[in-house]
């Protein structure tokens, strides 16, 4: 084949590589689907191009290289993998190309960096990243496939104390399997219970039903879905929404991943004992961790750098003595913090009223204190926290 052939062929497995259709009867008529004007015009011109000059008589440069097969070189990597980190620095180390053969799917893996590095960087639930590390290896080797292709559950649970991340995480888990290559159509949809459930009896199912169907070949994420149900006086409809939902796990097992999360005995009560079903069609379970003193200094520190905050005019031990003392009062931990730098910024704009900019967002002790105290004026008492949390869920 001469240079244009190769190319030809390039274009090809480039089209291929980035998930683009490409439609080609007799080398003619050609249609790309991206949604990038730019791209498409200049894949069209390319490909026409290339094309008409196919067949073009060989130069002597090229006949040298004319009607060499293309070596496929398999790369066998074989890194022991414990941790994300170790995961991540694979993806770094080898690079993905499209002629290679390797033992791994590299390039799925590549599609979900981002979202690892974003799990990573989580402060703390070290134990929660090792047990997604393990889901993540075996779906990512199709070892959950069986022989009829239906397959293992994908359904998971994210479930732990307020303020631990447990939407954030899902939300991580949920773009990772979307890019990981094993749905059809990996997106992405979050729904509540005003998607579920309707306001007459036996509308709810068909509703529950076109969340689903819309759902298939990517996640459906249901946070708080606790929500839907009612431990104490069920109603018909959150019991026809369960049930529907209940029967669509198994009916949809190989193409449909359903995550939840929420509080771990209020999605016991109101939720997985609405339908008895529930709980073996979810085999994933993943418990977040209540935030220890050292990882709400981390917290805090990350979430004020993240918004241009700095704390350097106090010190770091102190500020890690500080969180010793004063933990036991961030009942809703990371959800704290971020109600503590509220009110730290409040203090913080009292103090510095008129006077020179150069102070403007430097967090002193004072800052600290006086924010502190505001956000203890504002605390919900600690014995009111469950029955807030069930009147606002219909529960």
């Amino acid at each position: 084949m001469n240079k244009y052939s190769r190319l030809l062929q390039k274009l090809d497995n480039t089209s291929l590589n980035n998930n683009n259709l490409l439609e080609n009867q007799d080398n003619i008529h050609i249609t790309i689907y991206k949604n990038d004007e730019k791209y498409d015009h200049l894949f069209h011109s390319t490909y026409f191009t290339t094309r008409r000059e196919k067949d073009r008589p060989l130069s002597k440069k090229d006949a040298i290289y004319d009607d060499k097969p293309i070596v496929r070189e398999y790369i066998l990597i074989n890194d022991r993998v414990e941790t994300l980190p170790d995961l991540l620095t694979i993806i770094d180390k080898y690079k993905y190309n499209a002629l290679n053969d390797y033992n791994i799917n590299l390039q799925n893996l590549h599609n979900i960096k981002p979202y690892l590095i974003q799990l990573n960087d989580i402060v703390g639930n070290n134990e929660l990243k090792e047990r997604i590390l393990e889901q993540l290896l075996y779906f990512l080797q199709d070892f959950h496939k069986t022989k009829d292709c239906q397959g293992d559950y994908m359904h998971t649970v994210i479930y732990g104390p307020p303020g631990t991340g447990k939407t954030e995480i899902a939300k991580i888990l949920g773009n990772i399997y979307c890019k990981l290559g094993i749905l059809e159509k990996g997106t992405f949809t979050k729904a509540t219970r005003s998607d579920l459930i309707a306001g007459y009896l036996g509308q709810t199912a068909i509703k529950t039903k076109d969340v689903i169907i819309n759902s298939l070949g990517g996640v459906l994420f249901i946070d708080e879905a606790y929500a839907l149900g009612n431990g104490e006086k069920q109603d018909s409809f959150s019991k026809e929404c369960i049930d529907t939902l209940c029967e669509s796990l198994s009916d949809h097992k190989d193409n449909l991943m359903v995550i939840v999360a929420g509080y771990e005995s209020e999605l016991n009560e109101c939720f997985f004992n609405v339908n008895k079903g529930l709980n073996s069609r979810f085999n994933w379970r993943f418990k977040t961790e209540e935030c220890s003193a050292e990882n709400l200094h981390k917290i805090y520190l990350k979430k004020s750098k993240d918004i241009g905050w700095d704390n350097d005019s106090i010190e770091n031990d102190n500020l890690l003595k500080w969180f010793k003392k004063n933990r036991d009062e961030f009942t809703c931990f990371g959800r704290d913090i971020e109600t503590l730098l509220t009110k730290i910024k409040i203090s913080h704009s009292k103090r510095v009223f008129g006077k020179d900019k150069s102070l403007h967002k430097k967090i002193s002790v004072d800052d600290l204190n006086n924010g502190f105290d505001i956000f203890l004026k504002g605390k919900t008492p600690k014995n009111h926290f469950r029955v807030d949390l069930l009147n606002s869920l219909y529960c």
